[in-house]
């Protein structure tokens, strides 16, 4: 009984779907008095290509709102790290600047400075890859802050040129000379 059941839905849905071909209806024209042509739409003019909107970029902030240094914008405890780390870098001994500085981020991880004194430590210890990173890492922090962005691109450089991509060394060196003519072309920067 369900197998009949199962076969008779089967017909009704074949059935349903089944197509004739070949029964088109053709209707004759209608009779009576002919219509009289309609008037042709009204020309419509032609339409103006899409222009692309113009880009207008927003005016870069005056460099005297930027910090030229990181005791503008660190706590006193970071404050601190940074100097004890300049003194380990002047002393010979970039390990345990990287080490302070390392510390000072967890504190400020944010710090574009402390990131930017990382990524010239990790050069002192020939650690060229991780330089090069750390200072791009500080250059996105940074946000345009072009005292910081010199000392990064410097780090960029060296480090490239250290591992001998002359190409990306000259091309972060042109960073740094565009850089240092913003500066210098800057009201009130010596």
């Amino acid at each position: 009984m369900r197998s009949k059941l199962i076969v008779a839905v089967a017909a009704l849905v074949l059935a349903a779907c089944q197509t004739t071909q070949g029964t088109h209806q053709i209707y004759p024209p209608a009779s009576g008095p002919q219509a009289e042509p309609l008037p042709p739409p009204p020309a419509q003019p032609e339409p103006k290509p899409l222009e692309a909107p113009a880009v207008v970029e927003p005016p870069a902030p005056p460099l005297a709102s930027f910090p030229k240094s990181a005791e503008q914008i660190s706590g006193s405890a970071v404050t601190a790290l940074m100097k004890q780390a300049r003194q380990y870098r002047s002393a010979g001994q970039p390990d345990r600047a990287a080490g302070v500085l390392e510390r000072a981020l967890r504190i400020e991880p944010r710090n574009y400075f402390v990131w930017s004194a990382l990524g010239q430590a990790y050069l002192a210890q020939k650690n060229y890859l991780q330089a090069e990173s750390v200072a791009q890492k500080s250059n996105a922090l940074a946000r345009g802050n072009v005292y910081v962005a010199v000392e990064n691109w410097k780090t960029i450089a060296a480090a490239r040129d250290a591992r001998g991509d002359a190409i990306g060394a000259l091309q972060a060196s042109a960073q740094v000379e565009a850089l240092q003519a913003q500066l210098s072309a800057a009201p009130g920067t010596p």
